[in-house]
C-alpha cells in the first residue's frame, strides 16, 4: 500500500498550515498533504487530485463541512472523510456522519492518535475520538432518557461501554482491538465481563439490548492507558 494523500479542510489558515507540517513529519505514512479553506476549494482540488483521507471542519464560509461532505460522499465515495471538531459530538457532527463521514475527532487530539485514526479510516474502520464528550447529554431530554436506562448500563465501565457500542455496530473482535488499541484477548475479556453484567449468553443478545436502549447515543469518555494494551 502506498503512502496516503491527505486533504485538510479548515478556514483557519494557521491551523491548516501547522497541521500540514505535523502530518508531513510522518513521511513513512503520509505522502502528500493538500489544503483547502472551504468546501468549494475542496471540490476543486478533488477534480484534479486523488485523495485518500479528508480532515474536514464543519463551520466554514462559502460551503460548510456538512454540505461538502454530502457532495464528496456522492461523487467520490472511495474518499474517507473524518470530521475535526472543537465542540464534541454535537448536531452538526451527527449530520455530517449521516451524510457520509466515517468518524470524528477533537482538534486537540495528539499527532500520533491523529495519524493512527487516519490509518484506521483508510482501512475502513469507523473512527470515534477517545476524548469525545457529547455536550448535548446534559440537556433535560437526555436526563430523562438516562432515568430509563437499565441497571446493567451503570455497572459497565467506560471501556466496556465503548467495546459494547462497537460490537453493536457490527465490529469484529479484531476491528474492536485495532480501533481501541487493545489486544484480541483483552477484547474477549471485556466482552465476557459485559455479557455477565448484562445477564446475556452471547454477542447477539448483547447487541440487541444495546440497540434497544440506544446506548451509542450516550457520551463516553475513554482514558487510554498502558494497561489496556496487555
Amino acid at each position: 500500500m502506498g503512502k496516503l494523500r491527505i486533504l485538510i479542510v479548515d478556514d483557519q489558515k494557521l491551523f491548516v498550515d501547522s497541521l500540514k507540517t505535523v502530518l508531513l513529519g510522518y513521511s513513512e505514512i503520509i505522502g502528500e498533504v493538500f489544503i483547502a479553506l472551504n468546501g468549494e476549494e475542496t471540490l476543486d482540488i478533488l477534480k484534479n487530485h486523488h485523495v485518500d483521507i479528508i480532515l474536514m471542519d464543519i463551520h466554514m464560509p462559502v460551503m460548510n463541512g456538512i454540505e461538502t461532505t454530502k457532495i464528496i460522499h456522492q461523487k467520490y465515495p472511495e474518499t474517507k472523510i473524518l470530521i475535526l471538531t472543537a465542540f464534541g459530538y454535537d448536531e452538526y457532527v451527527k449530520e455530517a456522519m449521516k451524510n457520509g463521514a466515517v468518524g470524528f475527532l477533537l482538534k486537540d487530539i495528539s499527532s500520533d492518535e491523529l495519524v493512527a485514526s487516519i490509518q484506521g479510516a483508510n482501512k475502513g474502520l469507523k473512527i470515534i475520538s477517545p476524548k469525545i464528550i457529547d455536550k448535548t447529554y446534559r440537556t433535560p431530554s437526555n436526563v430523562e432518557n438516562q432515568k430509563s436506562l437499565p441497571e446493567w448500563y451503570f455497572q459497565l465501565t467506560p471501556r466496556e461501554k465503548e467495546v459494547l457500542i462497537l460490537a453493536q455496530k457490527g465490529y469484529s473482535n479484531d476491528e474492536i482491538a485495532e480501533q481501541l488499541y487493545l489486544s484480541i484477548q483483552t477484547v474477549k475479556n471485556y466482552l465476557s465481563s459485559i455479557y455477565e453484567k448484562m445477564e446475556v449468553k452471547n454477542r447477539f443478545q448483547a447487541m440487541r439490548l444495546a440497540m434497544e436502549y440506544k446506548i451509542d447515543t450516550l457520551p463516553i469518555v475513554i482514558p487510554r492507558t498502558e494497561t489496556d494494551r496487555t
